[in-house]
């Protein structure tokens, strides 16, 4: 019986997981001027500036229960058929994830550097989305989002049934619209010092946090509409 754990607490001892089973090719997105994602669940990392190599990457990882010894029993890869291209200045991607019986799922994650005030659409299931850079309009939408932007947007449109977003503006223009759209919400909201803003929220149940007065007619202009919503402005 002891020879028999042993052999067990060896087999699972020698089991590394790889740090990512499938890397698809770097794609070159110096052209673009926006990017749109459909599909089912990713994680996305996105900087947009001035500066190169401009590169859009997917990867496809191994994430769950049995991901840390899976492929040390089964062969196939943690293939993804995720579609990535870019089609009239347009960097368009569709994920698509593991078969559901599969015993080990395979995250998806999307990462690319972007030109300076790039136009982002994402419109998914599920999603966790980080953003640092300057970016033109911004527009997220998906049951279940997870959403962060460090830099700034000319505008933010976000809508889901569960929405989290930390944003963090660098600079305003004073010309900025930002509006969300959910029927659970928790927002902060992060400007300069003695920048005006205006916001409105309209909210069958919400907690505002804010040291700013609303001016009216100021912008970033905030218009915030959910069922139940904790707000905290800074």
């Amino acid at each position: 019986m002891l020879s028999l754990i042993t052999a067990i607490l060896l087999l699972f001892g020698t089991v590394t997981p790889s740090a990512a089973d499938q890397i698809k090719p770097p794609l070159d997105i110096g052209a673009v001027n926006s990017v749109a994602i459909t599909g089912e669940a990713s994680r996305i990392v996105f900087t947009a500036g001035d500066g190169t190599p401009y590169q859009a990457r997917i990867t496809a990882t191994r994430s769950g229960w049995f991901s840390g010894w899976y492929s040390s029993w089964f062969a196939d890869q943690c293939a993804t058929r995720t579609t990535m291209e870019v089609r009239e200045r347009t960097l368009r991607i569709h994920v698509v994830n593991a078969p559901l019986l599969s015993l080990s799922d395979c995250e998806v994650l999307i990462r690319a550097s972007l030109p300076a005030d790039s136009d982002v659409s994402i419109e998914q299931a599920a999603l966790q989305a980080r953003l640092t850079g300057d970016y033109g309009a911004v527009r997220i939408k998906g049951h279940a989002a997870d959403f962060a932007l460090d830099g700034h947007a000319a505008s933010l449109d976000i809508s889901g049934d569960a929405v989290r977003s930390d944003l963090r503006f660098a600079r305003v223009s004073n010309n900025e619209i930002i509006r969300l759209d959910s029927r659970a919400l928790d927002a902060s909201f992060t400007f300069g010092k003695d920048v005006p803003i205006s916001y409105a929220v309209d909210a069958k149940a919400s907690l505002v946090d804010s040291k700013r007065d609303s001016t009216p007619g100021a912008k970033p202009a905030i218009s915030i509409k959910s069922d139940y919503a904790r707000v905290t402005i800074r």
